[in-house]
């Protein structure tokens, strides 16, 4: 894994660090309204299960895991993941965790999707980035949509939250897409 920083005005992407599982990350993961909307959510998360993911992420090339931190205060508040990176495609997948409540609803997710796509496109060559989306996450779809990204599929009823089920978005940008959109190149 070589060393990555990606900078914007108000935070930047760095690599995800051991250390990192030792703050605040292990409170996210077993926070109920951190994890609501995460495939991974919904179970109790031990530091073995932590230790794991983290090795299996970071040591895999067709993985880019960063966490997100604050400049202001250089506060670790959330992860953003590119992968698995389809290098015959050129496609890949983002996700994202803003873990620390004190920063939602600022635009601190839409940013780090920003440089995360930036970083897909001019240094990956990439051709797509999907995302997929609990339909009733209307923080997460207007993140992305703010980014750049379209709705480009729904599959019914997919995720199962609170005894119900709900739709789960596709969302994408591709490179020309990208090209087009004000603010990013």
């Amino acid at each position: 894994m070589h060393k990555l920083v990606i900078s914007g005005n108000k935070l930047y992407l760095r690599n995800l660090k051991r250390s990192d599982l030792k703050g605040d990350y292990f409170n996210w993961l077993n926070d109920e309204e951190v994890t609501r909307f995460l495939e991974s959510g919904g179970s109790p998360n031990t530091v073995e299960k932590m230790e794991e993911y983290y090795r299996r992420v970071t040591l895999n090339p067709d993985n880019v895991m960063l966490a997100i931190i604050d400049k202001k205060s250089d506060k670790h508040i959330g992860n953003i993941k590119l992968g698995p990176i389809n290098k015959t495609t050129r496609t890949a997948a983002l996700g994202i965790m803003i873990g620390n409540k004190d920063f939602w609803g600022k635009g601190y997710g839409t940013v780090a999707i920003k440089l995360m796509v930036k970083y897909a496109f001019q240094q990956l060559n990439l051709h797509e980035v999907t995302a997929g989306i609990v339909a009733i996450h209307q923080a997460s779809i207007n993140a992305f949509q703010k980014a750049g990204f379209e709705i480009t599929g729904k599959i019914k009823n997919q995720f199962h939250l609170d005894g119900g089920c709900y739709d789960y978005l596709q969302l994408s940008i591709t490179r020309d897409n990208y090209l087009g959109t004000p603010g990013t190149n």
